[in-house]
């Protein structure tokens, strides 16, 4: 298991510990593009995924709820890592 597999693992398991910095690399890592959208807001597309993931930052984070979404979202998809 490489590192970046593990800390995808970590993610999954408590998102609540990560900032948004390590969630973007995360969503890189993963496969999905980062696309800037209007003010605070950053959207990321995945070839897998009929919807985009839109995310709001404020002070380097985003809330907690948009991190049990990304969480769901990598499991529904099964995404690799």
């Amino acid at each position: 298991m490489t590192q970046k597999d593990k800390k995808i693992e970590h993610f999954l398991a408590n998102p609540n510990n990560f900032k948004y910095q390590q969630i973007k690399i995360i969503l890189i890592n993963l496969g999905f593009n980062e696309i800037q959208a209007k003010g605070s807001h950053v959207k990321f597309k995945h070839t897998l995924i009929t919807h985009d993931l839109i995310i709001p930052i404020h002070s380097n984070d985003c809330k907690t709820y948009y991190k049990k979404q990304i969480v769901k979202i990598i499991k529904k998809y099964k995404l690799n890592y």
